[in-house]
This record gives C-alpha cells, structure tokens and sequence, in this order.
C-alpha cells in the first residue's frame, strides 16, 4: 500500500514541477493592433524585451489607438517600450506617437532618417516625434542592420527606400 501512495506523491511532484517549468518558459508573443489604418504590432521576446512597430492614428483616433496599443503593453505585462520601430511617417503610422508616448516610456527610437515626403499636415507631427526622441535613444536604421533584442535575430530588410541587394548583408 505504502508503494503505489510514494509512486503516486512522486508522479503529482514531478507533475508540478513539469507545469512550473512550462510556465516559466518564455515564448515570442505578438499583438496585433488594429489602429484602423496602419496596424501596430507588438512583439514580446522570450527575454520581456520588446518592439512596437508603428503607433497609430493622430488626431480624433490619438486616443482610440493609444488605449489599444497599451492594452497590448498592459496584457504583455511590460513598463516600458523598448523599441519602437516607425516604418514611414504617414499620419495612420507616427500620427499616435505623441499621445502614446504620455502613456508608457520608449526607450528607443528607430526609423529610417529624414522625411522625404514633406505634408503640412504631418510636419507638426515629425516635430514632436523629434521632441520625444531628443531625450532617448534615437536610431536610423539602414539595410542588413540588426536591432538588439536578446534571444532574437532582428534585421532590418529596407529602409529609407533601400533594401537588401545580397544574402552576404545578412551574414
């Protein structure tokens, strides 16, 4: 009787541990956020590092995305953003910036260098983007480089309209 009852505790210890284990493992978790326009995506990597790709709507949708956006960041459970990769300066992708920046911290900036596509309407915009980054890190980005984020291999594959030309740019 004693037998099967210290088989028994030994499987349910084991068992527990097996669970414990499988719930401290990290995985790669990516949100998508619809900001109605443009998508914001979240990605988490299995070191809690993070890279928020674009920030959404200006304007009447500021605030719309913005509360999207940091349900993502809130679900991710993260205080901060530590990159956030701006892939073009059209108001459906940096428009938002400006309020989500009032929400959570960003780390890093990182987009592909000067405007080349002058708007009145977006130009305010790309003024307070510039406010926000003059107290942060601020990167501009080329082609075949690599953005750190531990446990991830993340390269940049175009930027500023140039791309990849060779697979010898990823090595």
């Amino acid at each position: 009787m004693r037998a099967p009852i210290v088989f028994l505790l030994a499987l349910a210890v084991s068992t527990a541990f097996a669970v414990a284990n499988a719930q401290d493992a990290r995985t790669l978790n990516v949100y998508v956020v619809d900001v109605e326009g443009g998508n914001a995506t979240l990605y988490v990597s299995p070191s809690g590092e993070s890279v928020l790709i674009d920030s959404g709507n200006g304007g009447a949708g500021a605030a719309r995305d913005a509360d999207r956006i940091m349900a993502a960041v809130h679900d991710a459970g993260l205080k901060q953003i530590d990159n956030l990769i701006t892939t073009h300066y059209h108001g459906d992708h940096v428009g938002g910036l400006p309020e989500l920046a009032t929400r959570v911290h960003i780390a890093n900036f990182i987009d592909h260098g000067a405007n080349v596509q002058p708007a009145a309407n977006i130009d305010p915009v790309l003024q307070q983007y510039a406010d926000l980054y003059a107290n942060a890190k601020h990167t501009v980005v080329k082609p075949g480089e690599k953005i750190p984020v531990t446990g991830l291999d993340w390269r940049i594959v175009s930027a500023a309209g140039k791309v990849l030309t060779t697979s010898n740019t990823l090595s």
